[in-house]
């Protein structure tokens, strides 16, 4: 584990969660009430695991409904 990591700053496209290592991939879809802590998400197009934090509603589009 890395106790010393930095976290990054989370994308969303279109109420996707874009990969945090490639920029690439979509990894996961994001509704208003999206929580997470700790979660593991894998991306296909770069084969990265990463470990996310969500605590609050990322995807404004889906957060106006």
């Amino acid at each position: 584990m890395q106790s010393g990591a930095k976290p990054a700053k989370l994308a969303v496209k279109n109420g996707w969660l874009i990969c945090p290592a490639c920029g690439r991939g979509k990894v996961l879809k994001l509704n208003p009430g999206t929580r997470a802590v700790e979660l593991t998400v894998f991306c296909k197009v770069c084969g990265a695991e990463s470990i996310v934090n969500i605590d609050e509603c990322l995807c404004q589009s889906a957060c106006a409904t």
